[in-house]
């Protein structure tokens, strides 16, 4: 036995007696108490609780009025173990009517009285233990039922029927009290007149159920009309004169009180017991706690609703993959419409079959939450989307990781970016043409002097009679000139044709080799002198080479906008092995990725600068927006386009200017691997 074996209470005139007990209980784990036959027994059994009590014989004196009748009278469940020396046949019996548990005949052997006591123990323990199961099972059942109920309004009814039901009430209500916490409004309810429905409204100052709310105690009234708590603010407070009995009870959620759950009686004529009280307490326990759990269910039950209506009407196409990327859970309308599949098309596809390169985008979201270098967030990229007729998209995607549930979801975000770059196409189209303008009227000059050698040539050839070996130095000056004419009008074709070729690998030297010659005759017309600094090997980049050249001819041009003077033009081109070559000096980073995720390898810088006018540092800031010029002329498009160009090529474009001393542009991109 352990030391929690139970609590003996042994009675007994002699002192030799009540010691042997008592050491052979502890012995067994017992803990014991002794005491004489007399009253004080009984006592000791009201100031602490006891699992057995041991009693002599003589504690059967006196019938009606024995000491195991007042045992019995202080609780019926005690069980009383009669130690006997001589009690007779008709003690014993009446005895065993009124609750004796058992009967050991003194002398007794020590093991006897422990397996003895032992067992009478344990039954209580057992009989007890099913009694509390029995008395909890309702309650538990109650419960079970209300919580599974996440309805409101549904909820709100059920309460209404299991108080009519476990309390046997002819009406019940639940009010709730507004947010104010002024008013309390008719939740549900049965049974009531036919004037007081669901939304009826009473104050919480001038009602029964408001004195409950505001005070936070049960109110009861009985069959005669008695009040309890008695209270004289109540009195004056008109209630039913149809109710025989009625009970009010606080709608308790922790401290936060909901309202006031009501039951009444009419038809009969008995009161509500203070048991009934009790119970509609616990009811009230249980129904502000699945109240709540309800409304709890119902506001995420409407966000979840309204983040679905956000996500299935944004203009974006959207999916939702599960951690491991294989897997499509969710897809939203814009979706649809882009690829053309239906929503459970969709979700029975892989992700690859509509975005191929969102493996690589959703393993390093994955990893940047993972080493936690980053905030789960991949970097968008222009890629395609397959669509449902073959046509692929181009689309611009990112992926982000979210948390959901102890998962790490993966939101991908795919924006139709066809209509940008067909718009971005036409910009570049439109400022080539507009710099085609700006070029053809330097152009004039080196186009006019090959004609008009032609036409003199033409001329003399057609009015003078010339030896042949004349006429044959004239035929070949006119062939000299109309291949220079030739190579003057190809260079600007293939420099303004549009492009249909890729990104692959260019050396950035030839291209500016190119540009200045094609530029050479504008600059040597201003004035501007041309000072050139070239790295010895440059390794290749990958870009479109005509559209790398068009940044180089709008910043050369820009150069020559700002020296109407003259001036000097320094163009230099080299080799950086990393950032931290090309990050000094003064350049404000305009676009590209430093801004974002700092480039870290090898590139080819290109440095074009002049020794105009320089650029304000209000003005600075603005120069890369569209269509934004402190010139007369021009679009105001050239840097916007620049600035993309250089972008889409995963590079960097910085500037550096001074008023009164000059601007640099500063294009860096990434080496070819």
């Amino acid at each position: 036995m352990t030391e929690h074996a139970g609590r003996v209470l042994v009675i007994d005139d002699d002192p030799g007696m009540c010691d042997y007990c008592a050491r052979t209980l502890r012995y067994a784990g017992f803990r014991v108490e002794s005491t004489e036959i007399d009253p004080a027994a009984v006592a000791m059994l009201r100031t602490r609780p006891f699992d057995l009590v041991l009693l002599d014989s003589a504690g059967l004196e006196h019938g009606e009025t024995s000491l195991l009748a007042q045992i019995r009278a202080h609780d019926s469940n005690l069980p009383v173990l009669l130690l006997s020396d001589g009690a007779t046949v008709e003690q014993v019996a009446s005895a065993m009517r009124r609750g004796l548990q058992g009967l050991i005949q003194k002398p007794f052997p020590p093991d006897e009285l422990c397996v003895v006591a032992a067992e009478i123990v344990e039954k209580r323990r057992t009989a007890r233990a099913r009694e509390r199961v029995a008395a909890l099972r309702p309650l538990l059942q109650i419960s079970q039922r209300l919580h599974s109920e996440l309805d409101l309004s549904r909820l709100q009814n059920l309460i209404i029927e299991t108080v009519r039901s476990e309390l046997e009430a002819d009406r019940a209500s639940l009010m709730l009290l507004d947010e104010g916490g002024t008013i309390l409004r008719m939740a549900a309810c049965s049974g009531l007149p036919s004037t007081v429905t669901v939304g009826h409204r009473v104050s919480a100052t001038r009602s029964l159920a408001g004195w409950v709310a505001v005070h936070r105690t049960p109110l009861s009234i009985d069959a005669h009309g008695v009040i309890s708590p008695p209270n004289a603010d109540i009195c004056e407070m008109s209630f039913d004169n149809e109710m025989t009995s009625s009970l009010a009870v606080p709608v308790l959620a922790g401290d936060h009180m909901l309202g006031v759950l009501n039951a009444a009686k009419v038809r009969s004529g008995l009161s509500f017991s203070a048991a009934d009280q009790d119970l509609l307490l616990l009811l009230a326990g249980q129904a502000a706690t699945a109240i709540s759990n309800a409304r709890l269910y119902s506001q995420v039950a409407q966000s979840e609703e309204r983040y679905r209506a956000l996500l299935h009407h944004a203009n974006d196409a959207v999916l939702l993959l599960d951690a491991s990327g294989r897997t499509i859970l969710e897809a939203n309308l814009a979706l649809e419409q882009l690829s053309g599949y239906r929503r459970h098309e969709i979700l029975a596809l892989r992700p690859a079959e509509l975005l191929p390169d969102v493996g690589s985008l959703a393993q390093n979201a994955l990893s940047g939450t993972v080493n936690g270098s980053g905030s789960g967030d991949s970097q968008e990229i222009e890629t395609v989307l397959q669509t449902r007729w073959a046509q692929p998209v181009q689309v611009a995607v990112s992926v982000s990781v979210v948390p959901y549930a102890g998962q790490q979801l993966l939101l991908v975000i795919a924006r139709d970016v066809s209509e940008r770059q067909r718009i971005a196409r036409q910009l570049l189209q439109t400022e080539k043409l507009a710099a085609l303008g700006r070029l053809s009227a330097s152009m004039a000059h080196e186009i006019n002097n090959p004609l008009q050698a032609i036409h003199n040539a033409v001329h003399l050839m057609l009015n003078r009679a010339l030896p042949d070996e004349k006429r044959q130095r004239y035929l070949e000056m006119t062939r000299e000139e109309i291949d220079r004419l030739i190579s003057i009008v190809q260079r600007i074709l293939d420099f303004y044709r549009p492009t249909r070729d890729g990104m692959r690998p260019v050396d950035l030297g030839n291209i500016l080799d190119s540009v200045l010659t094609l530029t050479a005759n504008q600059l040597h017309e201003h004035g501007i002198h041309t000072t050139r600094t070239n790295h010895m090997a440059l390794p290749r980049v990958f870009a479109v080479s005509s559209h790398i050249k068009q940044v180089c001819l709008s910043l050369i041009f820009n150069a020559i906008e700002a020296m109407p003077d003259g001036g000097e033009l320094r163009v230099r081109v080299y080799v950086a092995a990393d950032g931290s070559e090309v990050n000094a000096d003064g350049f404000t980073v305009v676009a590209g990725g430093l801004a974002t995720n700092p480039m870290t390898g090898p590139s080819v810088v290109v440095e074009i600068g002049d020794t105009g006018e320089g650029i304000s540092s209000q003005d600075l800031p603005k120069i890369f927006e569209p269509f934004y010029t402190t010139r007369t002329k021009g679009t105001g498009l050239s840097l916007a386009l620049s600035y993309s160009i250089v972008e889409q090529h995963h590079g960097e474009m910085a500037v550096r200017s001074e008023l009164n001393q000059g601007t640099t542009f500063r294009i860096r991109l990434p080496v070819a691997k």
